[in-house]
Order: structure tokens, then C-alpha cells, then sequence
């Protein structure tokens, strides 16, 4: 095995005949994909050199940065990452080490552009740093991506949290209704000869009830899926308000019957909207079966279709419960926190507003809630000009 002559190994390798070294040193700065510079060590960072990739850099030629002539290149860096900057490069000059940093600058046009940047301070012959060289990439591209994964992070934690939230509001709202149904069929199964055929209806009503109460929750959950994993299509067709309403409120005949409500609603005039009618069904929906639940027995709940300047407002208002201020601003959160049994202690967890906020959005309308403690709520949808059709249609 040969062995090197240590000598040997730090002699320069000579140049071979021929080769241009300047035209080599430009065509090399020609070629690099960012910007190498040389400035003065002082506060405007005043460029005495800058290679041909200042312009992809930053948008700018070097003639226009070079000693200052338009602008320093200090100018071009963020104002929030100036003192960043230079502390960086102070600290390093201290030390006598290298810098490395990235920060923003406002290119040409005007846009933002994040930049890594590596170099280290040139000394005099007093010791002094007298010079500044280094290289500068764009790393813009690379920003953007690394914001974007931030951003899948976080939207993956807080569809955790929501999941975390579905799962104890399945658990909470599936108890009720389920226990009940399950204790209610086993004491008539333990006591049926015990029972008129007029008692025997009475459970039977209430395990329906209690079954469809189950059956809403399942289908807002997956109404609630299909959201979170886009599978929800708006589908634009003509909506006959009055048809969707009485059909809307045929299906809670058991339910306010059960509490004696009556449900207040003529519409004598055909008002159309261009919509997503199973959408709007949905939100309908949910905002009856709130009015419903929270309204107490013998109370009524009203249902109205406005017209306002081509607008359509179609609202549901009862007499029940109402609501407090401090839980206003938190009814179409999945994280409202907010537990309320109805009058007659049904089940509710909030859910089906959520829901209501996010059809409402993807339809393009817009909500409105007023309520007292005691008095009533009024839920309002307010469906905006393009969707409103409002035509009359002759009998």
C-alpha cells in the first residue's frame, strides 16, 4: 500500500495551459442558482459586488444595488427581520465565525420573497471587518411548502379535537334515547298482559319518538362526515319553499303533537329559490327540531318566508327556553360545550346548529339569531339576491 507524502498533499494543483481563470470565475457566478455579493460592513450593507443572479433573486440588477446607487440593500429587507439581520451577522463578526439566516425581502414587484443566506466578515489588516461576502438563495417555494404542511398539522390536530368531540357527543346524545328504548320495550315485554291497547300506544309512541331521535343524530353525524371529507355537493335547482316546509314539518307530526305545539304557518303565495333543496332541508330540519324541543308544551312555534328587496329570509321562532348572551356567540362551534335538554328532557347536544352554519355556507346564505332567556329564539336564513327567484307560480 502506498503511502502519501503529507507534503506532497498540500502542494496546489497547478493549472493546466489554457484555462481562463476570470472567464471561469464569471462563467461560475453566471451559473449559480442564487446571488454571491461582496458589501461593506456597515449599516446600509452598501454592495461593491453582486453576480448576475440578483436579478432572479430579487427582481432588482446589480447596477441599481451597487454602491447604493437607487436604493441599499438593507431597504429591501423586511422591516420585522432588519434587527434579526443584523444581529445575526454582528454576533457572528464577534465571533469571527460564519452567518446563516433566513428572512424576507420585498423584491421589485413587490412581493415577498424568503431568502437563506450564509457568508462571514473579510478583516483588515487591524483586525477590523471591513468586508462582508457571501451567498444568497431564494427559498420562497421552500417556505410555502413548509407553511402548507404547518397548516395540514393543524388542521389534522383540530380534526382530531373534533373527532374527540363527536365521539363523546355520540356517546352522550345515543345514551338517552337508547336506554330508554331498551328499558321501555323490556317493561311491556315483562308486562304486556298487564296493558290496555291505549297504553300500549303510549309506549309505543314514546319508543318511536325516542327511536327517532336516534335516527336524526345518526343522519346529522353523517351529514357532519361528509362534510369534513368534502363529499358535499351543492346541487343549484328551483326550491319551492312551501312545499319544503310543509314536507319539513310532516315529518315532527309525533313530536309536537306528543307536546301539544302547534306549528304556525300559511303561505298562500309560491316562493321559489335556487338552491340545494336537500341543503336546505337539512337546515330547515335541525332548526325545527331545536324550536320543537326547547319550546314548552301547549306553545306554538312559527314559521315565516319574508321577502326583503329580492332577498328571501326564512325564519323559525318559539316560546321556549331561549338562550343566554354567553352562549350565543359559541351556537355553531363544535366545541360550544354546550349541553341542553329540552323541555320535556330531550336530548341535545348542538350539533344539528353546527350543521345548520355549515350548509348554510355552502349554499351562500347567511344566519341570524335573536333570543331571550325565557322568551323564545328566532333563527333566521337569509338566502341573498342570486339565490332568490321569487317568482309566482299560477295555480
Amino acid at each position: 500500500m502506498e503511502i502519501l507524502n503529507p507534503e506532497t498533499q498540500l502542494k496546489p494543483i497547478k493549472p493546466s495551459l489554457g484555462i481562463d481563470f476570470p472567464e471561469m470565475v464569471a462563467n461560475l457566478m453566471h451559473n449559480l442558482p442564487g446571488l454571491a455579493y461582496r458589501c461593506l460592513y456597515d449599516e446600509q450593507w452598501t454592495m461593491i459586488f453582486l453576480s448576475q443572479g440578483c436579478a432572479e433573486v430579487i427582481g432588482y440588477n446589480s447596477e441599481e444595488l451597487l454602491d447604493n446607487n437607487n436604493f441599499s440593500f438593507e431597504s429591501l429587507i423586511h422591516t420585522e427581520d432588519r434587527e434579526y439581520v443584523r444581529k445575526c451577522v454582528d454576533e457572528a463578526v464577534s465571533r469571527r465565525t460564519k452567518f446563516q439566516m433566513e428572512y424576507r425581502i420585498t423584491d421589485k414587484d413587490g412581493n415577498l420573497r424568503w431568502v437563506w443566506e450564509q457568508g462571514n466578515a473579510i478583516y483588515d489588516a487591524h483586525n477590523e471587518a471591513r468586508y462582508l461576502d457571501g451567498y444568497i438563495a431564494d427559498i420562497t417555494s421552500r417556505k410555502n411548502v413548509e407553511e402548507e404542511i404547518k397548516q395540514a398539522a393543524k388542521n389534522l390536530a383540530e380534526l382530531n379535537a373534533t373527532k374527540d368531540k363527536l365521539f363523546s357527543l355520540i356517546a352522550h346524545d345515543l345514551q338517552n334515547p337508547v336506554y330508554a328504548i331498551i328499558t321501555l320495550s323490556d317493561f311491556i315485554v315483562n308486562n304486556k298482559n298487564s296493558f290496555n291497547e291505549q297504553e300500549i300506544g303510549t309506549f309505543l309512541n314514546q319508543i318511536s319518538l325516542s327511536a327517532k331521535g336516534i335516527f336524526d343524530l345518526l343522519e346529522n353525524l353523517l351529514d357532519w362526515g361528509r362534510i369534513q371529507t368534502g363529499n358535499i355537493v351543492v346541487q343549484q335547482e328551483y326550491v319551492s319553499l312551501p312545499k319544503l316546509i310543509n314536507f319539513v314539518v310532516g315529518q315532527f307530526k309525533p313530536s309536537y303533537q306528543e307536546k301539544n305545539i302547534q306549528i304556525q304557518f300559511a303561505q298562500n303565495e309560491e316562493i321559489m329559490v335556487e338552491s340545494d333543496s336537500r341543503l336546505l332541508g337539512t337546515i330547515l330540519r335541525n332548526l325545527l327540531s331545536n324550536a320543537i324541543k326547547y319550546s314548552h308544551p301547549n306553545s306554538s312555534v312559527k314559521i315565516q318566508i319574508v321577502r326583503d328587496n329580492c332577498q328571501i329570509i326564512l325564519s323559525v321562532s318559539d316560546k321556549g327556553m331561549g338562550i343566554g348572551r354567553r352562549d350565543m356567540a359559541r351556537l355553531f362551534s363544535i366545541n360550544n360545550e354546550i349541553h341542553r335538554l329540552g323541555t320535556l328532557r330531550e336530548s341535545g347536544s348542538g350539533l344539528g346548529l353546527v350543521l345548520v352554519k355549515e350548509f348554510a355556507d355552502k349554499i351562500g346564505a347567511s344566519l341570524q339569531v335573536s333570543s331571550k332567556i325565557n322568551r323564545g329564539s328566532t333563527f333566521s336564513v337569509i338566502l341573498p339576491d342570486a339565490m332568490a327567484v321569487a317568482l309566482d307560480i299560477e295555480s
